[in-house]
């Protein structure tokens, strides 16, 4: 068996989510990310509408931008929908969501649009009143081949371990360590990503 390869990254994120009037919500995001190979930069907005306290739907779009070092930069547009669900347990003790995204991926140069499937489990336990312990897994899923790249398979799965802490009444600090183990014809990639996201809480 061919060893994966490794590379390590720090990916950092902002996001600001919260109602906007009535049922109405907002979802912000903005995430840099860094390594020795490239650097990419994703934008991600959406509007959506809580359902209840427990599920929340959104329909969004996404602009990346991937540099990779010392070629042209290639950009990638999204069109998603999200499907997120509390599955079990009260927010301030423990935890179990859901979110199930669908993604339309289009490629600048390219005509065809890649149909992505990703599926991520969540489960925070809280320590005290401040802190709480997280783990993340999420697979994503191509569910038709590009001529850019994507392929109909299990593309890539991501774990994440770490801690959150609020810095605010409206700021959250939530940073650890995150496995990205990508599928690939060849050797896979298993990069070692330091994690840090701070969510704002709008509303």
């Amino acid at each position: 068996m061919t060893p994966a390869l490794a590379n390590e990254q720090a990916w950092l994120a902002g996001i600001a989510t919260g109602p906007v009037k009535g049922k109405l919500v907002t979802w912000l995001e903005a995430q840099p990310r860094f390594s020795a190979a490239s650097d990419t930069l994703i934008l991600r907005p959406a509007i959506g509408v809580q359902i209840d306290p427990a599920t929340q739907l959104l329909l969004g779009y996404a602009f990346i931008e991937t540099t990779p070092a010392g070629q042209p930069a290639r950009r990638e547009h999204r069109v998603w929908q999200q499907a997120l669900v509390r599955l079990a347990g009260t927010p301030g003790k423990a935890v179990l969501m859901s979110r199930t995204r669908l993604e339309q991926r289009r490629t600048q140069g390219f005509d065809d649009t890649g149909w992505r499937l990703r599926q991520f489990l969540r489960g925070q336990l809280w320590l005290d009143e401040r802190w709480s312990i997280i783990g993340v897994s999420e697979a994503f899923v191509g569910l038709n081949r590009t001529d850019w790249g994507q392929p109909a398979r299990l593309d890539q799965v991501r774990n994440f371990i770490g801690v959150g802490v609020p810095l605010s009444n409206r700021l959250t600090l939530e940073a650890g360590y995150l496995n990205q183990h990508v599928v690939r014809d060849g050797p896979d990639a298993n990069n070692h990503v330091l994690n840090v996201n701070l969510f704002f809480r709008l509303g």
